[in-house]
């Protein structure tokens, strides 16, 4: 009954205009042979430092040299394998395309959780440094169809980790929301807009909810939006939308903050193209 009350209620939500904004403050692109398809974003809190996950199932460190508050270059500080609760790299895994990690989301506490496509999961991590431990899969995580799986992954201020797939069920986008038993539950469902995609989601301190979604538009030009939902139903606003093939195929956000208040970074991912770099996209929230 909890789940279809919330569903009742997402669905009934109107896309009112907020007071709220988000000013462009720039955008770099990152041209480097060295990482390639970066998915899944978190920027520390003072927008110094980063960590992202690849389609080739690697973990990359770096930080931003910034001027005027906008990144003007991008270095690696590291780049290393993934290992799966197994003891294996999951860049070891192509067949299939099993590493495809595409979302990242790192706790205060340092735990961090990554969502995969193609095989469906969610895996934990103690720290970016160790192994992963097991999560055991919903079931409905293999109704979604090959590539349109788990895209997104965010861990909320209290703790709790949630789950999104890139394309909806008949119902809606699910909420996989992680228990305390460590299974995954389904909190409702979040609405599909315009044939929009989930493919990024990261929690503000307030517990908004800033989803990155995309689509690509005749097969040629990509176009993203930013959206901001209250899981409880209580808001559920776009807060920006493209132009179709202002950016690159904008995957990753996260949420930091300056001393002007709430910042976003956004990352594209380059699929390994030749000649097609990465981006990175920054926004602040503005009354």
């Amino acid at each position: 009954m909890r789940t279809r009350l919330v569903a009742i209620a997402l669905s009934l939500v109107p896309a009112w205009a907020s007071a709220e904004t988000l000013e462009f403050v720039g955008a770099i692109d990152w041209k480097t042979e060295s990482v390639v398809g970066i998915s899944g974003l978190e920027v520390s809190r003072d927008g110094a430092t980063f960590v992202g996950v690849t389609d080739h199932g690697w973990w990359v460190e770096g930080q931003f040299d910034r001027r005027d508050a906008a990144i003007v270059s991008v270095d690696i500080e590291q780049v290393r394998p993934i290992i799966e609760h197994d003891g294996w790299p999951v860049s070891s895994r192509r067949v299939g395309d099993w590493s495809d990690a595409e979302g990242l989301a790192i706790a205060d506490d340092g735990t961090a959780y990554i969502s995969y496509e193609r095989w469906a999961r969610v895996s934990r991590f103690d720290t970016v440094n160790t192994p992963a431990s097991y999560i055991r899969a919903h079931e409905t995580f293999y109704d979604h169809a090959d590539n349109w799986e788990l895209e997104a992954v965010a861990v909320s201020p209290e703790g709790v980790a949630y789950a999104f797939s890139e394309k909806p069920l008949p119902d809606g986008f699910p909420i996989y929301r992680l228990d305390t038993n460590d299974l995954w539950q389904i909190d409702g469902y979040l609405r599909e807009e315009d044939i929009f995609a989930i493919v990024g989601a990261d929690f503000a301190d307030d517990g908004s909810l800033y989803l990155l979604e995309r689509k690509l538009v005749v097969g040629f030009w990509w176009q993203s939006r930013i959206r901001r939902v209250r899981l409880d139903g209580r808001e559920d606003v776009v807060l920006w939308t493209s132009n179709r093939g202002d950016f690159g195929n904008l995957e990753g956000i996260s949420v930091w903050y300056d001393d002007d208040g709430l910042r976003l970074t956004l990352v594209s991912d380059n699929n390994g193209a030749e000649g097609t770099p990465t981006q990175f996209v920054e926004f602040r929230l503005t009354q």
